[in-house]
């Protein structure tokens, strides 16, 4: 008997030929790679020649059966494998893409393109530290098994599903806009909450409010009416009527105190690593995915692209190796050593649902460290930030929990009411594994009693301005998409939407987002992210269509987790989809769509030919199709301007712009153009004086 296993990319190839090497099983290995997708959907002028002009007579576009093209940037790599299966010496196929979805969806894609016939065996693991990739040799799942079926099905369906809602609307709304106008199953909700935010911002008329406090001497405390529950007064005048009331002692009139105890966060979904890194670290969701893809090729974390919270009942039986693992890092060895001197405590943990629930799983387990340490890996200085992140959320849970005693004092001045309040930490648990992200923490209140008479050293009318809601960040926009509900009104629909997990998945948000960013219909500003001019004008047009809400894409998304899950049959979820392709397009055909063509922002004089530069999404080219000439407006991290890049244009240096190294090393340096090349001018090194 003799197999090819083909893995998603070379790096794990390479990781399970040399556990193979020391095994003994009943039947040989040979080894190939993709690199990721090979294979994609055909265009449509693929399918017949009439689809290739942009009109509305001919959607929606429908093929009777979809049929997969090569890549051209793979091409070499699908024709070394294709040519190894048509040698007729292997028995069957193993199939070693990433253990998901999208890992049968990019093998089953070249699977059907290259016509095999031969058996498929599914080799699936979470890890790839050493034992993982050998109990997963050992155990390959047949093709038939239910659960990799159903798996497969809902990727192929997802995927057909997308080509026909993005290229048939995409169509319709550029023919009905004017100009290119993309639409896609999740990209146009995400940007309509993106444009939903911004319009409120501009929309937003700030509005005077006052307030009234005393200063006590060791606090200071806000008048409050306890009636409509509001420390704001519209107008001056009010607030000063109340300050004429006020007398020179507050009598503390209740006191509250109250214990609260809270355990340790859950463990790592892609989606909260994904919140923690941006809130802590500013990294965009991109960004966290990208480097905890690298952790998990170097076998420090288990699979990245999940969306659960739970760890399973077996692994967690063996949870002290990976602990051990962590003890491995300096700053955590303390801790660690703690807790592994108590084995019973980790027993107790490891059995709480709150952290361990076979229940709550979904295709994969939430992310932890494997049992590898770190040892001599070589990580940039962003993978360990996430290594830390990670080990943190698992050292947590074995940690006592935060207690605070959250305290609330309310006063009476003359014949108005003040209320204050204050925290006293008494253990601080977990959190002192994130004293160094701590924002500073609120002061106690000094020991008061019922009765006291306080007196009151000052008192000032403070005179404020509401503020418009806060931009999104990659963080509260990934939290959105998840809890799209509360964007809906409807308490069914609501109910769809949690169960559905909101719009996209942990793998694809932050893809998403990128999209959305490289086609101009969003930008980033810091941290911050806003919809453009167009981005506006394209949800305004589109208006109330279905795909603008996000209830459209949850809806979608709960059928194909039915498929997935096994309680839908893909041929029912095929016919629906037809139906409402067919019935959305058609709406979409119909639509008065408004959309300003783009502004061509003209930046100077093409070196290459001499032509117009202009400013495009993603960087400066030249208006001459001909012309070559391209500089991106990103480069190593550093930010081109368009002022940059007049002053490049017109012979000059640009300003002191950052720029990341791939080691991670920051440094500055000014551009300059030498022909139609970027050079670095650095600044001289200053000599020492004699």
């Amino acid at each position: 008997m003799k197999a090819l296993l083909i893995a998603e990319k070379p790096s794990l190839m390479r990781d399970i030929q040399k556990v193979y090497k020391k095994m003994s099983l009943p039947y040989e290995i040979d080894f190939a790679s993709f690199v990721g997708h090979v294979v994609e959907l055909k265009e449509p002028h693929e399918y017949h020649a009439e689809w290739k002009k942009w009109s509305l007579d001919i959607l929606p576009m429908m093929p009777v059966k979809y049929e997969f093209r090569v890549k051209k940037s793979a091409y070499k790599v699908y024709k070394d494998i294709e040519t190894s299966i048509k040698t007729n010496k292997y028995d069957f196929i193993i199939n070693a893409c990433d253990a998901g979805m999208e890992g049968e969806n990019i093998f089953y894609s070249f699977y059907k393109k290259a016509g095999c016939r031969l058996p498929v065996k599914r080799f699936w693991t979470s890890q790839t530290t050493d034992p993982a990739i050998r109990q997963a040799l050992e155990h390959l799942i047949d093709e038939n098994d239910e659960l990799i079926r159903n798996l497969r099905n809902a990727a192929m369906y997802r995927m057909i599903f997308d080509w026909l809602v993005g290229l048939n609307l995409t169509r319709a709304a550029t023919v009905r806009g004017g100009r290119t106008i993309k639409v896609g199953r999740v990209m146009t909700p995400t940007l309509a909450i993106v444009v939903k935010r911004e319009l409120e911002i501009r929309h937003f008329i700030p509005t005077p409010y006052f307030q009234l406090e005393i200063d006590l001497g060791e606090f200071k405390a806000l008048w409050y009416d306890p009636t409509v529950k509001t420390n704001k007064f519209d107008t001056i005048e009010a607030a000063q009527a109340a300050q004429a009331q006020l007398t020179e002692t507050a009598k503390v009139i209740h006191i509250d105190t109250e214990r609260k105890s809270i355990l340790a966060p859950s463990l790592h979904s892609l989606l909260e690593l994904q919140k923690e890194a941006n809130k802590f670290y500013g990294f965009t969701s991109s960004e966290t995915l990208k480097i905890a893809q690298s952790l998990y090729e170097k076998k420090l974390i288990t699979y990245p692209r999940t969306e659960s919270k739970h760890l399973p009942t077996a692994f967690a039986k063996t949870i002290a190796d990976n602990l051990k693992a962590a003890a491995s890092i300096p700053h955590f060895a303390q801790n660690t050593a703690a807790i592994l001197n108590n084995p019973a405590h980790i027993q107790k943990v490891m059995y709480s649902k709150r952290y361990v629930d076979d229940k709550k799983l979904t295709d994969h387990h939430a992310i932890t460290i494997t049992n590898v340490p770190v040892g001599r890996k070589s990580l940039t200085p962003g993978e360990m930030k996430i290594y830390d992140l990670i080990v943190k959320r698992l050292l947590a849970v074995f940690l006592p929990p935060f207690v605070v005693d959250k305290t609330n004092v309310m006063l009476l001045c003359g014949n108005e009411y003040f209320k204050a309040n204050g925290n006293i930490v008494i253990d601080k648990g977990y959190t002192v594994l994130y004293d160094s992200h701590k924002k500073k923490e609120e002061k106690p209140l000094p020991p008061m009693q019922q009765g006291d008479r306080l007196t009151v050293l000052a008192n000032q009318v403070l005179s404020k301005m509401t503020e418009p809601p806060s931009r999104y960040t990659d963080s509260t926009l990934l939290d959105a998409m998840f809890h799209a509900g509360r964007f809906v009104e409807d308490k069914q629909l609501q109910a769809v939407l949690k169960d559905a997990e909101g719009i996209g998945t942990s793998a694809t948000r932050a893809e998403i987002i990128e999209k959305l960013l490289s086609i101009g219909m969003m930008s980033r500003e810091g941290k911050s992210l806003a919809a453009t001019d167009f981005g506006i004008d394209v949800i305004t047009s589109l208006g109330s269509h279905d795909v603008v809400s996000p209830v459209l894409t949850a809806i979608w998304s709960k059928k194909l987790k039915d498929i997935a899950d096994g309680t839908l049959d893909s041929r029912q979820f095929y016919g629906e989809m037809k139906q409402f392709i067919q019935e959305t397009t058609d709406r979409m055909k119909n639509l008065e769509m408004t959309v300003p063509d783009k502004q061509v922002v003209i930046i100077g004089t093409c070196v290459s030919c001499g032509d117009q530069v202009v400013e495009g999404f993603k960087g400066y080219s030249c208006s001459n199709k001909g012309c070559k000439f391209f500089i991106s407006k990103t480069m190593m991290k550093g930010k081109i301007t368009p002022t940059d890049m007049k002053k490049l244009l017109a012979g000059k240096e640009t300003r002191d712009i950052q720029f990341t190294w791939k080691s991670g090393k920051k440094g500055k340096a000014k551009l300059k153009l030498v022909g139609e090349k970027l050079e670095f001018v650095f600044k001289p090194i200053r000599q020492p004086k004699k």
